[in-house]
């Protein structure tokens, strides 16, 4: 039999990797002295040793690990399901390289936000809850956001209130209320959650109790007067990073703080650009608020 440093030495593996494998019943040694607690190997584990440091050098997890090395014919499906989950993997990895170069660029951040006068307008619109960023499917999130869009848009219509202008969208903290809406939005433990508003512009406020079955409903109005706007088209580079805001957004932010106005983010609109019926872009608006 082998000492724990000699296995060590001819399987490549640590010691405190083989004192993992051991408490996980991966590696059992073939002998443990009773008073010392010295681990004691055999040759025969050798192979399945050598083995387990392959899986694990692969990125394989102890549970794979564990399946296959008790049961070799799991190896072709664990494997096949490992290797796609590497690809996915590779291909996140090769995306983020690729917007790295541009990110880092100065051009990125130089964005052209500019002003204009708003006339107030009524909006009604929905509320989605989201989960917390980390926990976003963004795929899930567009699908339930267009649902939203045209459930409202179906009940506007029927109402003889059809929107009057393109749709936009904001992001809130759960919880969080805009002063100028109304809602019967139950209360919810800020930060935890988000909250995604849906909007339509419309003509007139719908009469009160008015909502859209099975949504959370909201109304209120854009206040009329000054604000400051940044656009970018859908085949325009997009320099972004995945969750993270994207660089004209943050340039609309500077000019906002340089300007010294307050950063009120609940009050930023992202306005779908609409041309021949289809969305080709975004602007994001932030009002510039009286007292500010």
């Amino acid at each position: 039999m082998m000492n724990i440093g000699e296995f060590a030495e001819l399987t490549g593996l640590s010691v405190k990797a083989l004192r993992l494998y051991d408490e996980r019943g991966l590696l059992v040694p073939a002998a443990v002295d009773p008073w010392t607690r010295y681990r004691r190997y055999t040759a025969a584990q050798l192979a399945p040793a050598i083995r387990l440091k392959a899986l694990r050098a692969a990125g394989v997890s102890l549970t794979d690990a564990a399946r296959i090395l008790a049961d070799p014919d799991d190896a072709e499906p664990v494997l096949t399901r490992h290797r796609a989950q590497v690809a996915a993997e590779r291909e996140r990895q090769d995306a983020a390289l690729a917007a790295l170069e541009p990110v880092l660029g100065a051009e990125s951040w130089r964005w052209t936000v500019q002003e204009r006068t708003a006339t107030g307008t009524h909006w009604v619109g929905v509320r989605l809850r989201l989960p917390a960023s980390d926990d976003i499917d963004p795929e899930a999130a567009d699908e339930r956001a267009n649902a939203g869009f045209a459930a409202l848009w179906r009940e506007l219509s029927a109402d003889d209130n059809a929107p009057t202008g393109p749709f936009w969208s904001s992001f809130r903290t759960a919880g969080s209320a805009d002063p100028t809406a109304s809602t019967t939005r139950p209360a919810a433990e800020e930060g935890t959650a988000i909250d995604l508003l849906c909007c339509w512009p419309v003509a007139r406020p719908p009469a009160p109790g008015w909502s859209v079955p099975g949504w959370v409903t909201e109304v209120g109005q854009v206040p009329a007067g000054p604000e400051l706007v940044v656009r970018w088209r859908h085949d325009e580079p997009m320099p972004a990073v995945v969750g993270a805001t994207h660089p004209a957004v943050v340039a609309l932010l500077v000019e906002a703080e340089n300007r010294g106005l307050e950063l009120d983010l609940p009050q930023l609109r992202q306005i779908g650009l609409i041309e021949d019926g289809q969305p080709v872009g975004v602007e994001v608006v932030m009002p510039v608020l009286p007292g500010t």
